[in-house]
């Protein structure tokens, strides 16, 4: 891609601008032409499965009904999206204009009058007038105009897709931090009817001298603890809940009956589909945003440039007069209308400066957009494969836990150890319980960033 005009040099604009047919000649090679950028990519992702075609959206890999319709939901009526169909609507007004540029502007006038003017009576005169205006877009500044309207265009609709990759997104988080939080208040709920049947047989012991004081109130303790923690789940369940209700454009009130219901956490039946760096970056709706405003700023360099060649519009009007009882008159003329522009104050210079800085900047924006979105693939990747082990990891530790109560207790009952042991087993079981809960969270937040990031298809 190159700013600089590639026939002439600034130098000689104003030795140019004398000659007409030389600027006939010069008028093709006026426009600053775009190349779409490349960017050096490895062959594949590190720690990428081999790449599978994928056959729906990513987020019925979940098999959730519930999640499948807040999504659709969101979809339909989240805010986001709709503002950026109005951006759409906006770009695609700007278009018209520049289109509009390149047609003939006609005006049509009427007028009528009646009076003596020089004292030889009174006379009516009536006249109407149609005139027409085309600028000849030579050195071809409507024609950068219109081509950056359209990239503009083209990045609107593109918006609208990374907004339904937000939307969907942000969706399937907000869900799986539902179904954690649900699932961690199960997990507490059982923890303190547990806790309270151990209370309970202590009670038991002391009253028959096989417990002291203090072992009751270790019990009570241990309750207590487990109950303080309800509120915090609460709250992060209800937030999660608001947080669907606004993304779906919904009511908290409606989406409670329906979701309040505790059900298994989110867990993705097969792993994302990754592609290759190439085919990813290419897919990427950010990306492509990126290029098509580095193509609008480059096209822009195309407007300013053409602001230095001379401007030539053909004009013509016809004006016919009806003079009562002194005949008919009829004027017309037509005619080529030439603009220099010599005396700028160098306002033509300045503008260009700025245009091509723009489009450096504009380059640049697209080349962080391409190593931001290699990064989150690779981030993503790295956080689902460990994710995996992790929850193969804490599944094994609550099994362990689990077991480790059972014995804890029949060795208490037993007389075979102290009270501590129980209630070291008991909040080690919940804790084991909860970072399950949380690793399996993780994990399907996991699965859903590396779905976004490697562009996995939401039709």
């Amino acid at each position: 891609m190159t700013f600089s005009l590639p026939c002439a040099w600034r130098g000689r604009r104003a030795r140019l601008l004398t000659s007409l047919p030389m600027l006939l000649v010069l008028a093709a090679c006026a426009t600053t032409e775009f190349t779409p950028p490349k960017a050096d990519l490895a062959p594949k992702f590190d720690g990428a499965a081999p790449a599978r075609k994928a056959t729906g959206p990513w987020w019925q890999s979940f098999r959730d009904r519930s999640l499948d319709g807040l999504i659709a939901q969101g979809l339909a009526r989240n805010l986001s999206i709709e503002e950026a169909v109005a951006v759409i609507d906006e770009a695609q007004a700007g278009v018209g204009l520049a289109r509009a540029a390149d047609l003939p502007q006609v005006q049509a006038g009427a007028s009528a009058s009646r009076g003596d003017q020089q004292g030889t009576g009174i006379r009516e005169t009536s006249s109407g007038t149609l005139s027409t205006s085309w600028m000849i877009d030579i050195f071809g500044g409507n024609r950068a105009n219109r081509a950056a309207a359209i990239a503009e265009l083209e990045a609107a609709k593109l918006s609208k897709e990374a907004a339904e990759q937000a939307v969907t997104a942000s969706i399937a988080l907000a869900y799986i931090d539902l179904r954690y939080y649900q699932q961690s208040l199960a997990l507490t709920r059982q923890s303190i009817t547990s806790r309270r049947e151990t209370l309970k047989m202590t009670r038991a012991m002391d009253e028959l001298g096989q417990a002291t004081r203090l072992d009751v109130l270790q019990a009570e303790q241990a309750v207590a603890q487990a109950e303080a923690d309800l509120p915090r789940l609460e709250m992060g369940a209800d937030q999660a809940l608001n947080k669907l209700a606004t993304l779906t454009a919904s009511r908290t009130a409606v989406l409670r009956p329906a979701l309040q219901k505790s059900t298994n956490q989110p867990n993705a039946q097969f792993k994302p589909s990754v592609g290759l760096p190439a085919e990813v970056i290419r897919a990427r709706p950010d990306v492509a945003i990126a290029e098509r405003q580095y193509a609008a700023a480059v096209a822009r360099v195309g407007v300013a440039e053409a602001a230095f060649w001379p401007s030539v519009s053909l004009s013509g009007s016809i004006t016919p007069t009806n003079i009562r009882r002194g005949g008919s008159l009829t004027s017309w003329a037509l005619g080529p209308q030439i603009n220099l522009p010599i005396f700028e104050g160098g306002a033509n210079k300045a503008r260009l400066s700025a245009a091509e800085s723009r489009a450096v900047q504009a380059q640049t924006r697209w080349k962080a957009t391409v190593l931001k979105g290699i990064e989150e693939v690779e981030n993503g990747l790295s956080a689902y494969n460990r994710g995996s082990s992790n929850v193969a990891a804490q599944r094994k530790l609550v099994n362990t836990a689990q077991e480790t109560v059972s014995l804890s207790r029949e060795a208490w009952t037993g007389g075979q150890s102290d009270f501590f042991t129980v209630l070291d087993a008991e909040r080690n079981v919940l804790t084991a319980r909860s970072a399950l809960a949380a690793a399996q969270r993780d994990h399907a937040a996991g699965y859903v960033a590396l779905s976004i990031a490697a562009a996995a298809p939401i039709r």
